[in-house]
């Protein structure tokens, strides 16, 4: 904890920050860049909840020992519930975008219908309800799970761990995938004020937030590869014929190859990255498989709360001098 300002709101010597500037969506959120030059802090500002710096030793405070379990908790619940506000802001899109559709217009063949009516705009809003509901229902099963640790004051294991980064990863990809289709299937109502389409950048807020897709995916991978490399070739192997489904047998497979591609590089960085990036279909890929394995075979439960439309329309105007007038 530290003093950034003086009595008067003067940054303190050595302080610099910088606005990133205006975004097409969430200015409400003041993202920064801060620097420090030639700062320094005593050890009594550092947090203390878990430890204490006495005598420059390390003093633990209470019964919960310090380790990088204890803060990435806190990453846990907050992919959970980016992942479900990613899966109810598509939910409620849909919901609003129907009671359009059914009320527009439109000319046919046989006379006046609906954009509902449309056979391609009809089958958008039932598979997409049917894909958000199936990533809801498995969310809902994870969170269960997770809401048990916290009860009990545990730290999640690595499966859990695992179940959570497939949330993270595949609910804003299903939602990004789902009104991207419906916004191609509604005309220029998807280009207006108040319809909750200018709010889908938000979507990808929630990609790179609490841990990028990306890296959740490369970590998904790595997990994994490190499971060939305990088990051995034989029983790697072996796993290809008897995972008992043929899902778990390609996964078998794509780790396998995964790690003989990446195994020549050995513990040489550049070489690693290099077949890194040669290989990066397949690390994406075997990412893709461990991500339907647990989303086939998770438990599913129902969401406690049904799905409202409380979608409100975005600011269209702010003053972009505030800070100067504070």
């Amino acid at each position: 904890v530290m003093q950034m300002r003086d009595d008067r709101g003067k940054l303190l010597e050595g302080i610099r920050i910088e606005d990133m500037g205006i975004k097409t969506v969430a200015n409400d959120l003041d993202n920064a860049r801060v620097w420090f030059h030639k700062v320094r802090l005593p050890k009594t500002a550092l947090l203390n909840k878990y430890c204490r710096i006495i005598d420059d030793k390390y003093v633990q405070t209470g019964t919960e020992r310090m380790r990088i379990e204890v803060i990435g908790q806190r990453l846990l619940t907050g992919r959970m519930a980016i992942a479900q506000a990613a899966l109810f802001y598509a939910m409620s899109l849909h919901m609003k975008t129907e009671e359009y559709a059914k009320s527009k217009v439109c000319n046919g063949l046989a006379g006046e219908t609906t954009l509902y009516a449309m056979p391609q705009v009809r089958t958008v809003f039932i598979e997409s309800y049917a894909a958000l509901e199936d990533m809801l229902s498995y969310t809902a099963g994870v969170e269960e799970g997770l809401n048990e640790c916290l009860y009990q004051g545990i730290i999640p294991d690595a499966d859990l761990v695992e179940k959570i980064a497939v949330c993270k990863i595949r609910c804003i990809s299903v939602a990004i995938q789902r009104v991207h289709l419906l916004q191609q299937e509604v005309g220029s109502y998807a280009l207006m004020h108040d319809t909750g389409f200018e709010l889908h950048d938000m979507l990808l807020t929630c990609k790179f937030a609490e841990g990028d897709s990306r890296i959740l995916q490369q970590k998904l991978t790595r997990d994994r590869l490190k499971r060939v490399q305990k088990a051995g070739l034989f029983n790697s192997l072996k796993a290809v014929f008897t995972s008992g489904s043929i899902r778990g047998s390609t996964e078998a497979i794509m780790a396998l190859y995964l790690a003989a591609r990446l195994a020549p590089a050995g513990r040489d960085t550049q070489k690693l990255s290099l077949a890194m990036d040669t290989n990066w279909r397949a690390i994406y890929a075997l990412a893709d498989l461990i991500a339907d394995r647990h989303i086939k075979y998770g438990v599913k439960r129902q969401f406690f709360e049904p799905c409202e439309n409380r979608i409100q329309g975005a600011a269209t105007t702010f003053d972009a001098a505030w800070r100067d007038k504070v």
